[in-house]
């Protein structure tokens, strides 16, 4: 199975122990699901663990996700972006042109401008789907 992680997923799996986001994360780990996300998923993770912890503990995060997921670069996803301009906030246009550029299965968020597409699952949600347990809570 393969799978987008955007960055609220990401950062979550490292703040709360105990969410369904760092069950998935355990699962990448285990080699169960495969992962992708971009460089800009990639780039507002490590400025967020910088301001919020340090620079050291943002590298050792970054430094965790390119060794278990694929990074995919926003140069080979610009024909992809303009076919979708105008159907999605701007900020999150990078993230739904990988999925549908690579036909990936899943984009796994907590942001409900995805909605609309198939592809959208919440971290409790892609759990169900896996049928494994899951915390109360969408993250």
């Amino acid at each position: 199975m393969q799978v987008f992680l955007d960055s609220s997923v990401i950062i979550i799996c490292f703040e709360i122990k105990e969410s369904n986001s760092a069950k998935i994360l355990d699962l990448v780990f285990d080699g169960k699901i495969e992962v992708f996300t971009s460089e800009k998923v990639l780039l507002e993770v490590r400025e967020y663990f910088k301001k919020r912890r340090n620079r050291n503990f943002s590298f050792l995060i970054e430094t965790l996700i390119r060794k278990n997921a694929k990074v995919i670069k926003r140069a080979d996803l610009l024909a992809e972006m303009e076919k979708w301009k105008g159907k999605i906030k701007e900020k999150d246009l990078e993230q739904l042109a990988a999925i549908k550029a690579l036909s990936i299965e899943y984009l796994i968020a907590l942001d409900r401008d995805f909605k609309p597409f198939q592809e959208y699952k919440t971290p409790k949600q892609l759990l169900k789907l896996l049928g494994l347990k899951a915390k109360g809570t969408e993250y």
